[in-house]
């Protein structure tokens, strides 16, 4: 039972490394941006950007590795641009302990608008935070005569910097979480015992969120079948039972009876008892295809009943030798805490194509990999409210190089219904936030010394309630010159527009110039 949302491509372990690949470059860079109103009276931006970061690709017989990190802090030119720090970048890896036995950890750094204007890009607007994710945790995998076992555990933690005073709507801002996921299971495979294959799987999962004491348990266990109906095509069916519990304590009411809010947050009344806002306690069961023509090209697909309805779930992955294609349909119930440390988990490889915003140094919501582990963070950072939901949806990537070629596409969308108190004055229960995304991102090496980049991005957030439906279109590109060995300059050019309900559009073009120097 895969968390829902998380795209997994599939990836050997540590130990399985043919040859010794060791890479880490750290840098400092210095960049000046303009930007410059092209509808309404905002004024022209001048930046400097000073920058240290660095990337790393690490892979030996025991660990492997990959991370791009970088800290950015712009100087304001005038009256009207204020300073600002950023911090972003991937970090994702893993070590083989033993036989079978890896420890799995990853981390994520980002930033979100906090002015109503959801999955729109931060262009060094103050009205911004960070947002911080990571996991560590071991897993194994491995067998005992005919049988399989696996059995993993993740530790997973989520923040939302304190200085964000905005209204996010019924829910509230995000603050802070503290997840905890186990789950295990024992089989035999088709043809072993029966012609049918047996798995037994279990699982717990727990997250404890900071702001109403909020509180996510799920327990749950399986029993799954799998019957060979041709030699890349087999039946699939599994039943078991499933408990979830949400509860929460009350937000504190001020004088007029209306929650207090803090930093975009509701205030916790302590005094007041825990209070359950959603149950499920009930059979499970789906049934499905799964088909495997070759050991490039996987497909599974199943339909169900869990939580109260119909569910509908399924992933397709195939994997070239430098492209890869996968595609994910989910099904949950989730909080933005555990879909934040999901995605970070299902990052994995020895390389990452981090896409950055050249003007800010932002990372623009996804990663690519021609090798399988690439991951899109768009639709996560996009909502982040402190309800639980029935998070529905689909995700695409594609990612492939040829020659000086690389292209990477991350596609999606997704259906947030929020699990929330009824007759509290907090979100509607049961009411929608749908999300549509893509980020294309293209590279061409001209030469050994110079190469062109760029990237377009979409997305589309129609909010619930009283909130901003929100649309952001955006394109960039770079030409990038090494001046010699340790020393490169770039210029970029770009383009970004941020369009909310009945409201103008705001246009900006953007520019910059700058050198970095790798170590």
């Amino acid at each position: 039972m895969v968390a829902a949302g998380v795209m997994t491509l599939g990836l050997g372990t540590p130990a399985a490394a043919q040859e010794r690949k060791v890479e880490v470059t750290p840098y400092l860079g210095i960049d000046q941006v303009v930007m410059a109103p092209l509808t309404g009276d905002g004024e022209v931006l001048t930046y400097t950007n000073v920058m240290a970061g660095a990337t790393a690709s690490i892979q030996t017989r025991r660990m492997e590795a990959v991370a791009d990190v970088q800290y950015n802090h712009s100087f304001g030119w005038g009256d009207a641009t204020a300073d600002q720090d950023v911090i972003s970048g991937i970090i994702s890896g893993q070590y083989g302990l033993a036989r079978g036995l890896t420890l799995n950890a990853g981390a994520l750094a980002s930033r979100i608008r906090t002015d109503g204007f959801s999955g729109a890009a931060a262009l060094n607007d103050s009205m911004t935070t960070q947002v911080y994710a990571g996991y560590v945790g071991p897993a194994y995998a491995g067998s005992f005569g005919d049988i399989d076992v696996t059995a993993s555990y993740r530790l997973g933690y989520a923040r939302v910097e304190d200085d964000a005073d905005a209204d996010f709507g019924g829910a509230g801002l995000f603050d802070e979480s503290v997840s905890h996921s186990l789950m295990g299971s024992v089989g035999v495979a088709p043809g072993v015992w029966l012609p049918v294959g047996i798995v037994a799987s279990a699982g717990y999962e727990r997250e404890d969120v900071d702001q109403l004491d909020q509180r996510f348990e799920d327990k749950w266990g399986r029993v799954d079948a799998t019957l060979p109906v041709s030699p890349t095509v087999a039946l699939a069916g599994g039943i078991g039972y499933e408990n979830i519990k949400i509860s929460q304590r009350s937000p504190l009411l001020d004088v007029n009876g209306l929650p207090v809010v803090s930093n975009g947050r509701y205030v916790t009344d302590d005094g007041s008892p825990r209070q359950l806002i959603y149950e499920f306690d009930d059979i499970i069961w789906d049934v499905g295809v799964l088909w495997r023509p070759n050991h490039r090209t996987s497909l599974e697909a199943r339909v169900g009943e869990r939580y109260g309805g119909m569910t509908y779930s399924g992933s397709f992955v195939w994997q070239g030798r430098n492209s890869s294609v996968a595609l994910v349909v989910f099904d949950g119930i989730d909080s933005f805490g555990r879909i934040i440390t999901s995605n970070v988990a299902s990052v994995s490889g020895s390389s990452l194509n981090v896409v950055r915003n050249p003007f800010t140094g932002d990372f623009t919501g996804c990663a690519f990999s021609e090798s399988g582990g690439g991951q899109c963070f768009n639709d996560a950072l996009s909502g982040v409210t402190n309800a639980n939901y029935r998070y529905r949806g689909v995700a695409g990537q594609y990612a492939a190089r040829r020659g000086p070629w690389g292209l990477g596409v991350g596609v999606g969308y997704s259906q947030r219904k929020f699990v929330t108190p009824s007759g509290q004055a907090i979100l509607v229960r049961g009411a929608k936030d749908q999300n549509w995304y893509g980020t294309a991102a293209l590279t061409y090496a001209i030469d050994g010394q110079s190469s062109i980049d760029g990237a377009v991005y979409a997305n589309y957030f129609d909010a619930s309630g009283s909130r901003l439906d929100v649309l952001n279109l955006g394109a960039f590109t770079s030409y990038n010159r090494l001046i010699n060995r340790n020393l490169q300059a770039s210029a970029s050019l770009g383009l970004d527009s941020a369009k909310a309900d009945e409201l103008d559009a705001v246009i900006t073009a953007m520019g910059q110039i700058g050198l970095r120097y790798s170590f």
